[in-house]
């Protein structure tokens, strides 16, 4: 007979995960690090565009900076004020704030048919490729010395 030690940890996947759990894991990976490294500098960043007249959100970056690096996860801009230079000025807040942090890179993902142009002209390289779906595209990982 097994022992309650000895049982094996049950493993599930979900797309809901709660709080406590999430807790847990970044928790876990920080202390991890922690003890590594010896230091915890992992800070949220975002860039927020609102629109002039209600104030709402339409727009926008954000990411996290930790351990030398700005990791931006999500840019949106509405198609409307797209090519305006609105981007250059969100993505050059995000850089200018990185740097204050002591961030020396950046890195993101993008896809082919998403923004690897703006990237480009913005002094992004690009690090890797990586084949997805829906066929024909590719998802690319960029990065660029601040």
């Amino acid at each position: 007979m097994v022992s309650a030690a000895e049982a094996e940890p049950a493993v599930s996947v979900t797309d809901l995960l709660d709080d406590g759990a999430r807790a847990v894991i970044a928790d876990g990976l920080s202390g991890y690090n922690y003890a590594k490294v010896g230091y915890r500098d992992h800070r949220p960043l975002a860039v927020v565009v609102s629109d002039p007249d209600t104030g709402a959100t339409i727009g926008g970056l954000f990411g996290r900076t930790s351990f030398g690096l700005l990791f931006v996860e999500r840019f949106f801009l509405p198609e409307n004020v797209r090519g305006s230079g609105l981007g250059s000025r969100v993505i050059a807040q995000a850089e200018e704030e990185a740097r204050r942090r002591g961030c020396t890179r950046a890195a993101l993902f993008t896809l082919t048919f998403q923004a690897p142009g703006f990237y480009l002209k913005h002094g992004y390289d690009i690090a890797a490729r990586l084949d997805c779906d829906p066929p024909g595209a590719t998802r690319m990982l960029m990065t660029k010395k601040l």
